[in-house]
Formats: structure tokens, C-alpha cells, sequence
């Protein structure tokens, strides 16, 4: 049965954010099972191999994946993320396929770099942030650039925010204000959108 299309949230549609629509007994957990996370230091995107930062793997698909990882997510000991999974699959068309799920993490003097996440249309990546506020002078906003490399969006790290984009699309985490001494985690999915 069709998901209903007020309920849809990701499909294949521009730049968007999302405030406050996870549910609370969802979103508490996440924020709550990041800071705690085995997190590695030294991840990097192709687009600038030099640029390091934190990175927890979930669903260990990578960018060139196209099968679904659903299962590897629900393997996961933290069970919050088999519950973000089917909240995240429960607002996207039926025949959506997870193909990635992961955490990033950011502190002072570690930059992101733009970059997409695939070159395939027809995927969407989504992007919450987990944190319990955010000031504006910390920085560390997410870009997506339009196809001529102009801001078609930029989004602060607000508590329960989701922003989504075509996986296509350039974006970048920009870098953290050194007023900033905590570290700025987003979880990462990827979905892949069943053909029209």
C-alpha cells in the first residue's frame, strides 16, 4: 500500500529543510547514542583526500552502492537506528531502497569539502543533525550549490533538523567557528528512489 503523500517527505525534490519532524522518542536516543559512538578519526571524501574527520559506519555501503543495506542497519546493536530507518522508509515511496547509513562528525579545524554523494539520479540524501543547540556564531552550516556552483541552500545545525537534496547535488559542511568546543554530528542516509 502506498505510503500517503502528506506523509512523504523524501522523494525526489530540491534542497529542503525539515525542522522538528523526527519523533521525540526517536530523536532523543539518537542524540543521545552519538556522543557516545566508537568513532574513527581520519575519514575522508575523494573530492579532497587530505581533508580528515570523524566517521561512524552503520549500513557499509559505499558511494558506488546501489543495493539495498536495510538489513546491516537493523543488525546494528543501537536498535534507535532500525527505528530512524523505518521512520525514514515510511515517509519515502514505496520500493525506496536504503544504500547508506552512517554518522559524520566535526569539531574545530576539521573541514568538509564539497562533493556529491553519487553521480546517478534519483536518489536523495538526508542529512539530521544531532544537537542539543546550536548558536549562529558557531558556524559549521551545510551548503547544497545549485548546478552553476551558487548557494541554493544553507542550513544551520538546529536540533531535529533534517535537510534533504538530491544525492547528486554539490554540498559541503562548512567549517566550525572556533567558539565552537563540542563536535558537530549529523546522521548521514542515503535512499534510493524507486523509478517513475
Amino acid at each position: 500500500m502506498p505510503n500517503p503523500p502528506d506523509q512523504i517527505l523524501f522523494d525526489n525534490q530540491p534542497a529542503t529543510i525539515h525542522d522538528g519532524v523526527v519523533p521525540r522518542e526517536i530523536y532523543q536516543p539518537l542524540l543521545k547514542a552519538s556522543v557516545g559512538l566508537p568513532w574513527k578519526f581520519g575519514w575522508n571524501t575523494p573530492a579532497n583526500p587530505t581533508a580528515r574527520y570523524w566517521h561512524h559506519e552503520v549500513g557499509f555501503g559505499n558511494k558506488l552502492n546501489t543495493q539495498c543495506i536495510a538489513d546491516n542497519v537493523k543488525k546494528h546493536p543501537l536498535k534507535v537506528l532500525s527505528a530512524y530507518q523505518d521512520w525514514m522508509l515510511g515517509r519515502a515511496p514505496v520500493g525506496t531502497k536504503m544504500l547508506r547509513f552512517y554518522f559524520n562528525a566535526y569539531t574545530f579545524g576539521t573541514d568538509g569539502w564539497p562533493h556529491t554523494d553519487t553521480d546517478r539520479g534519483n536518489e536523495q540524501t538526508a542529512v539530521l543533525y544531532l544537537t542539543d543547540k546550536w548558536e549562529p556564531a558557531w558556524a559549521g552550516e551545510t551548503v547544497v550549490f545549485d548546478r552553476k556552483g551558487d548557494v541554493a541552500l544553507s542550513a544551520l545545525p538546529r536540533r531535529n533538523r533534517i535537510i534533504t537534496f538530491p544525492s547528486d547535488a554539490l554540498h559541503a559542511p562548512r567549517p566550525l567557528a572556533r567558539a565552537f568546543m563540542g563536535l558537530r554530528v549529523v546522521l548521514v542516509v542515503k535512499l534510493g528512489l524507486p523509478a517513475r
